[in-house]
Formats: structure tokens, sequence, C-alpha cells
């Protein structure tokens, strides 16, 4: 499925989403691997930052929680990226979302953040 997805450079923005089957149906059980990978381009070897399940929560409601940090995006160029995230189960690899990664101008540098 594709979706855009927003973010302001430098936030800490928490993300949740939950597998389903064709039928609509919530996956309830861990894949072998799942990767949130955010690229400049599709065609790109190389992630900009990428999230795997090591880097997530699980919940009872079958939702899986993860966090893009101030870290992953302040050194990146305003613009749009490219995302996917993948899942590997029994050797079998699924893209179930993708789309379009943009990051949005902040006016509060990292830079400008004062500790008072």
């Amino acid at each position: 499925m594709s979706s855009m997805i927003q973010m302001i450079r430098g936030d800490t923005v928490k993300y949740k989403f939950q597998r389903v089957d064709g039928d609509g149906q919530v996956i309830t059980t861990l894949p072998d691997s799942l990767y949130f990978t955010v690229k400049e381009s599709a065609n790109k070897l190389n992630y900009v930052f990428q999230k795997n399940l090591d880097d997530m929560t699980f919940d009872s409601d079958s939702y899986y929680h993860f966090t893009i940090e101030p870290e992953d995006t302040n050194n990146l160029q305003y613009g749009n990226y490219a995302y996917d995230i993948e899942i590997i189960v029994n050797g079998i690899k699924t893209t179930v979302a993708f789309g379009t990664f943009t990051i949005l101008p902040e006016v509060t540098w990292v830079q400008n953040e004062e500790e008072s």
C-alpha cells in the first residue's frame, strides 16, 4: 500500500502500524525480520536511516511501535525520500507499505536549542 509520511526534520516522531492479511485480518505473529527503510530514492543502495524489529515494540493489540529520533533526520536535506516496510517470514520477503517520506523544514535547529 502506497502512502505518504511527513515529519519535521529533527523532531521525535512515534509511529505505529499493524500487519493485516489479504482479508483485512490482523496478523498477530511476529515475522522473522521487519525493516522500515528510508532512502534518498528507491534506486539507491544505501539507506539514510533504518529501523528493524529490534528497534520496535509489539503490543497486545498487535501494533508495532517505533520511534524516529532527532539524530535520524538532523543531517538530512529537506525534501522527498523513498520508504518501505518489508517483512520476512520463512524466507519469503513481502513489502507491506511503501511511498514518499517527506522531511519538512524546521525553524528551531538543534544548534538553536539551549538548555536552561
